[in-house]
């Protein structure tokens, strides 16, 4: 009897563990049934468990090292300018030349309240380990350890194991990327942590309308209709792999009518670069046809905004189709506004084979090449409609001025036979660094506008901090042809990028202001300077310096990017989402009441792009457009491409 019980109970747990072995197998298969491509699952995506590891995700770096080691070491405008302001009460001035200061004061000082307890309590459990000049909360964290990392970090899926592109001149971070591997997956997840915080914010409060008001709980009059929270966001939650998010963002797009009867008067160029610049992103991810589809709905209503002349007007009423220009402009367009359509529009046409749109843009470059200027290259901000002159002589690199330089050369790297654009940028580029290109012991920066002479130095616009990664495209590209011009604008480029890096690290925050001065002794001057101080969750900073790390390999752009997130978690998270800041260096600073769809769109793009491999939007075959969506690069012909030095030297 004990025999035949011993069988029984041997046969029973072999038939169990069969079942559980079939029900891990069937489980396994189910995981991987994804609608987004095995290239783009990586690290952070976590798409089936519901307990994420890390419970607590404002948890700092800082604290889980000190777990396992004591010896963690700290390491779109100015609003005060003579351009912002505009009359027209019909159109929100939330654009990405205008700084966003509502008053919502009682319901800001409110969750300041909040927020700063949260953080002291933060700072206390920190005080112990960490000590900072600045920041307890915002140290540099050792990338080397002796411990075994793998127990301070358990991946929250099991990281693909990717391919990394081979090394060139747009990569070179494989060699630093795998060997502060888990530390770079800790940080990617904790910024994707941060976006689908975010994310969930604006769909508890604001679903569906342009963006939320994360200190009122409440959302903005809309100043697009176009739920431009999700148009703007929707390539960044896929790139993420936030499966359930980019599923919900798709089917609001699917069935979303653009042509809706509005009173709106939505802005053209926002219109282009973040709605349709944004599904455009989403087609060449996704290769979903949805987005292609409502590309070209976007994009025909857009062309409402042309009339006789080579320029768009600046806005346009979606419901009667009139287009009108700022009042404050006296009918003149603005450089920037005009001067990025490009990308957009031609990669529309090419991905529909309607050829109206590159028959626009053409028009377009075609007409400002033919203005006359006193200094080659550059465009004053205001031009005629007609393409027959200008309307003012100020020139300016920054707000109005800045993306239509930024276009020159990413035109050229998205058609490299596009002759005509790299003549363009070259001209420009070279007239940048002679005329507002500034050094004050040893300090780079762009004095940004012609009409901003100053006796006590140079005040740069944070709007001008893409200009590091601008500069350093073209070096990596080669678009001079010529070694020395690489090798000058690569080091430009990484001076800019070293102190718009420093007006953060500076901060009694850690953020960084709209405007700082540099003396010229070059030191900074942060506030006071009589220029808008605030911070409004803006990505040109991050930008370059995701740009630079991955044309140099050098793992000190990780770690101000780092320190830049940690201080944005710290200071601009509140309960129901990410706020700006009133003033950038002030810890008890009133809070912006606006959770920009930029900040999801580019800041925490960039930021997480920061700390993924090099075949997660490789730039060798995706080019950015001014709102950080990733298109497709159009490769007509063998670029003769050198590598620039990694740490280049003055020419």
């Amino acid at each position: 009897m004990f025999r035949k019980n011993v069988l029984v109970a041997m046969f029973s747990a072999i038939f169990l563990l069969g079942s559980v072995t079939i029900l891990s197998f069937d489980a396994g298969s189910k995981q991987e049934i994804n609608p987004i491509p095995n290239k783009w699952k990586y690290a952070s995506a976590n798409l089936n468990t519901k307990e994420p590891i890390h419970k607590n995700n404002e948890e700092n770096e800082d604290n889980i090292f000190n777990t396992y080691s004591s010896s963690s070491s700290s390491s779109s405008s100015s609003e005060s300018s003579d351009f912002s302001s505009f009359e027209e009460s019909s159109i929100d001035e939330n654009d990405k030349y205008t700084s966003n200061n509502n008053n919502n004061n009682n319901n800001n000082n409110n969750n300041n309240n909040n927020n700063n307890n949260n953080n002291n309590n933060n700072n206390d459990n920190n005080n112990n380990n960490n000590k900072s000049t600045k920041d307890n909360n915002i140290v540099n964290i050792p990338i080397e350890n002796d411990i075994d990392i793998d127990i301070i970090h358990k991946p929250k899926i099991n990281f693909k194991q990717y391919k990394p592109k081979p090394e060139g001149p747009f990569n070179k971070i494989n060699k630093a990327y795998e060997k502060n591997k888990i530390v770079n997956q800790y940080r990617a997840d904790q910024v994707k942590d941060a976006m689908k915080f975010a994310w969930d914010n604006y769909k508890k409060y604001a679903w569906g309308k342009d963006e939320l008001n994360p200190v009122s709980k409440s959302y903005p009059k809309d100043w697009f209709g176009f739920a431009i929270t999700i148009m703007d966001s929707i390539d960044t939650l896929f790139i993420m792999g936030l499966e359930n998010e980019f599923n919900d963002a798709r089917e609001f797009v699917e069935t979303f009518d653009f042509s809706k009867n509005t009173s709106i008067k939505v802005s053209v160029f926002e219109t282009n670069i973040r709605v349709l610049g944004g599904l455009l992103s989403a087609y060449h991810l996704t290769e979903d046809s949805i987005f292609l589809k409502k590309a070209e709905e976007i994009g025909t209503i857009l062309l409402h905004s042309f009339n006789n002349n080579p320029f768009p007007k600046g806005f346009l009423d979606v419901a009667t189709k009139e287009s009108l220009y700022r009042k404050w402009t006296k009918n003149c367009a603005l450089l920037a506004e005009v001067g990025t359509m490009f990308l957009e529009f031609e990669d529309l046409s090419l991905l529909t084979g309607n050829p109206i749109w590159k028959e626009k843009s053409d028009k377009i470059i075609d007409s400002l090449s033919k203005i006359k200027t006193t200094i080659p290259g550059l465009i004053p901000f205001q031009i005629k409609p007609d393409g027959s002159g200008v309307c003012t002589s100020t020139i300016t690199i920054g707000a109005m001025g800045d993306s239509y330089y930024e276009y020159l050369v990413k035109m050229w790297i998205y058609r490299d036979d596009a002759e005509n654009f790299r003549e363009l940028y070259l001209q420009s580029a070279n007239s940048i660094i002679k005329n507002l290109y500034k050094e004050f012991n040893g300090v780079g920066f762009i004095s940004t506008s012609t009409y901003n002479k100053r006796a006590d130095g140079g005040l740069q616009e944070h709007l001008a901090c893409f200009l590091g990664g601008m500069f350093a495209l073209g070096a990596a590209g080669n678009i001079s042809d010529d070694y020395k011009i690489n090798q000058e604008f690569m080091y430009i480029g990484e001076k800019i990028t070293e102190t718009c890096a420093k007006s953060y690290e500076l901060s009694q925050t850690g953020i960084g202001p709209e405007h700082f001065l540099i003396n010229t002794k070059g030191e900074f001057k942060l506030t006071g300077h009589g220029e808008n101080a605030g911070y409004y969750l803006r990505p040109e900073t991050v930008e370059s310096l995701f740009i630079l790390f991955r044309l140099t390999g050098d793992t000190k752009y990780q770690e101000w990017g780092w320190n830049i997130f940690q201080a944005i978690n710290k200071h601009c998270k509140i309960e129901t989402g990410y706020a700006g800041l009133k003033i950038a260096t002030d810890p008890n600073s009133v809070k912006d009441d606006r959770q920009q769809s930029f900040f999801l769109a580019e800041t925490l793009k960039y930021l997480y792009l920061l700390f993924t491999d090099s075949s997660v939007i490789p730039l060798d075959e995706y080019v950015f457009n001014t709102e950080a969506h990733p298109i497709k690069i159009r490769k007509t012909k063998q670029k003769n491409i050198v590598n620039p030095p990694i740490t280049a030297t003055a020419a």
